[in-house]
């Protein structure tokens, strides 16, 4: 799950380029969905390959190529966090 407290000012900065909103309109229903979630799966997917020591390749490109579930998927969207797990 993208937790959105902890990206950096510059991951903040490429989503709110990207999607041309504000980071805090996020939640409204009038903000344009499309690009802020291409946008957050963008993020999500490079800091993802960063972390795995993966040469970051996934372009701005192949985010707006997602579908709407394999977006959510790769930020989290829908998942519950497990109250048992201790992390």
């Amino acid at each position: 799950m993208l937790d959105i407290t902890a990206l950096t000012l510059g991951e903040i900065d490429k989503i709110e380029t990207l999607s041309g909103c504000s980071i805090n309109t996020l939640g409204n229903d009038d903000t344009p969905k499309g690009k802020m979630l291409a946008a957050l799966a963008y993020v999500a997917k490079r800091r993802a390959q960063s972390a795995e020591g993966l040469p970051v390749q996934f372009t701005w490109n192949d985010a707006l190529a997602l579908t709407m579930d394999e977006a959510n998927a790769l930020i989290g969207r829908g998942e519950t966090e497990d109250p048992t797990d201790p992390e």
